[in-house]
């Protein structure tokens, strides 16, 4: 006979994942989508070049930094109840407002262009011609984020955000030697790895998830603060997870990788057709729900900026921006066919950019957050100030080790 207390333990265990699973929303798809193919393709390069030593511990120096800028951004959110671009305008005024929507969706369409070179590349490797991977990339994007209801293209890409765990059956089917786990963590500080750690901060945030989370709150998919803490919080612990099974399987797999057009084929060489192929698996997934939620996160700067706001829980690729939203894509589909395209070398590249104009994002988010006018009794306080202050220093710092020579 089951004891009364055990039955008790046990219905609160099934409340609190019940209250877990309910959390899951913008902030997990976010992250989730943040860990894209141009990010597996740069994570899987910077785990093949034996630093592991610098590079595991900055993803978990990231990950505090991404949790307080990702909450800053539900913290606006929730006080508002506004779209990010008009919370700009109205802060700043129309022109800075304009220039910061152009610029990152410049970024966004750059980082687009892993996603299908990564979505390319995974359906080659499973058999599929770079052509017919290609159109068939472009052709599914397009369909999911036809969706009318932001709801509704929500729920979907989080059921298919699963094959993402793809990459940790490939870590497991490696069999390195033992003198492989110890080069992994050999290599030196240079001018290579301030540039990896530079892409792998551009990585681990990305001033277009500011924008998601913010239009998140404002179509209504945030119900309140704790419960979008949650949903944060989830995303960052499987965002740093997924970042380090990927680097390990380049570390100990994918050794010494060129940045050639398909780094695949160095995986298919080194660890296998089984790991590759289920890498494959997770960097398609990766892909696809990078390209669907940047092109929609794209979308709704565009619409903010130089439109009129539609209907809340309306996706922003419908209505009158809907055919730039159409072009966006396509266009940087059209770029992959671009011979001789090196695949890592722009992943590295898209992802460093982002990193490069993160201190403008984080200067601007940090003045809204504490604005009493705007935020009212949500402002920011000192303390977390000067947290975000540190950030974008580390930024700055990173952007100019790069600059010097």
């Amino acid at each position: 006979m089951q004891r009364p207390y055990l039955t008790t333990l046990t219905s609160r265990k099934r409340a609190r994942l019940l209250v877990w699973i309910l959390a899951i929303g913008p902030g997990v798809l976010g992250m989730v989508a943040d860990n894209d193919a141009g990010g597996m393709l740069s994570y899987l390069v910077t785990g093949s070049q034996n630093h592991l030593q610098w590079f595991l511990p900055a993803l978990v120096i990231m990950a505090p930094l991404t949790y307080l800028i990702q909450e800053l951004a539900l913290r606006v959110a929730l006080a508002t109840h506004l779209p990010y671009s008009q919370i700009v305008s109205r802060k700043f005024g129309q022109p800075l407002a304009k220039l910061n929507a152009v610029v990152l969706h410049l970024l966004n369409t750059a980082i687009l262009i892993t996603e299908f070179i990564g979505m390319t590349s995974a359906l080659t490797l499973l058999g599929i011609p770079w052509t017919l991977g290609l159109i068939l990339s472009l052709s599914l994007v397009l369909g999911i984020t036809s969706f009318r209801r932001y709801q509704q293209m929500e729920r979907v890409l989080l059921l298919l955000a699963i094959a993402n765990m793809a990459f940790i059956p490939a870590l497991f089917t490696i069999h390195p030697a033992v003198h492989t786990w110890s080069s992994a963590f050999s290599g030196s500080f240079n001018g290579e790895t301030a540039f990896l750690l530079l892409s792998l901060a551009g990585n681990a945030i990305a001033p277009w998830m500011i924008f998601w989370q913010q239009n998140a709150v404002w179509a209504g998919n945030v119900e309140n603060l704790e419960a979008g803490r949650k949903d944060i919080r989830m995303g960052i612990t499987v965002q740093v997870i997924m970042a380090t099974v990927v680097m390990l399987i380049g570390a100990l797999a994918a050794h010494s990788m060129t940045q050639g057009r398909n780094p695949l084929l160095w995986l298919t060489h080194y660890g296998g057709p089984t790991t590759a192929g289920l890498f494959a698996i997770g960097l398609f997934d990766a892909g696809f729900l990078a390209a669907s939620t940047i092109s929609v996160s794209s979308a709704w700067m565009v619409q903010e900026a130089f439109g009129s706001v539609q209907d809340r829980g309306q996706s922003p690729t419908q209505g009158p921006f809907a055919i730039l939203h159409i072009i966006t894509v396509s266009v940087a589909a059209l770029i992959v066919l671009m011979p001789n395209l090196s695949a890592a070398s722009i992943a590295l590249w898209a992802q460093a950019l982002g990193a490069l104009w993160m201190p403008v994002s984080l200067a601007i988010l940090g003045l809204i957050a504490a604005d009493r006018h705007i935020m009212g009794p949500m402002a920011i306080h000192r303390r977390r100030r000067i947290l975000l202050i540190t950030t974008i220093v580390i930024f700055i710092l990173l952007a100019l080790g790069n600059a010097v020579p």
